[in-house]
């Protein structure tokens, strides 16, 4: 974002699309890096647990991230897991009704297995169907796969003194700008940064004074944060194609 009209600026104003889009309803996980060090780690995370669930994941980034140069320090993860194929006899179902929501994975011509795929609603089999009472088993089943987004969340990053009072949430690209404001302003304030924008965990035990701060006109993350309990004092919104500035930030 802000994509038409102002393409080669930045901007934190898709979240809502990513987040309520799509054909019909089933859980999904978005993700938001912060800096260079967790673009790596976020993609190599977002494609495991897209892998786990079967189910879509969303990486955002921005221009201000995608344009910014800067080291990285520490161990630079590079490993990549493999799944390892069960092989099925012509009894596989790809869309077997499972306790978790996660159904059989296999490929074309590993064993005896016939894979069929379908984007219709499906019988277990992967066959089209409209039989409503199993439209109403695919769809809980889609949904059971929520569990793994929410058991496997990233955890926010604290930045300075756990006894704040004041704390400034962020998520996304202004990460780095928030930290080094904190630093300015010293121990009654401290950060909280989500590279994990959706799910959330319950986020009614910050009792701090709390602050939104994002590129957007609205307060998307805001409301969002709201839903999972997080008590919001104020917002602080730029939206004009600019990144906020550390400046600016100490002045608001």
């Amino acid at each position: 974002a802000p994509a038409t009209g102002l393409p080669t600026r930045t901007e934190q104003a898709d979240l809502n699309f990513v987040l309520y889009s799509g054909h019909g309803e089933f859980p999904r996980a978005i993700f938001a890096p912060g800096d260079p060090q967790e673009c790596l780690e976020i993609a190599g995370q977002a494609f495991d647990l897209a892998d786990a669930a079967q189910s879509p994941v969303f990486i955002l980034t921005d221009q201000y991230l995608a344009d910014s140069y800067q080291p990285i320090f520490g161990e630079i993860i590079s490993k990549l897991k493999q799944r390892e194929y069960l092989v099925f006899g012509k009894d596989y179902l790809r869309y077997k009704l499972t306790p978790t929501g996660i159904s059989p994975l296999t490929y074309p011509g590993l064993g005896e297995a016939l894979v069929k795929c379908d984007s219709d609603e499906h019988t277990e089999e992967g066959l089209i169907t409209e039989d409503l009472s199993l439209r109403i088993k695919m769809v809980d089943k889609r949904l059971k796969k929520a569990k793994i987004f929410q058991k496997n969340f990233r955890k926010p990053t604290w930045h300075g003194s756990k006894k704040a009072k004041n704390l400034l949430v962020c998520w996304g690209s202004n990460k780095q700008i928030v930290q080094e404001v904190v630093d300015k302003l010293g121990a009654k304030y401290a950060m909280l940064h989500f590279s994990q924008v959706y799910p959330l965990p319950d986020l009614s035990p910050y009792k701090q004074k709390i602050t939104v701060i994002e590129n957007n006109a609205t307060g998307q993350f805001a409301a969002l944060f709201k839903q999972y309990g997080g008590k919001v004092s104020g917002n602080i919104l730029k939206y004009n194609g600019a990144c906020f500035t550390v400046k600016e930030l100490l002045e608001k």
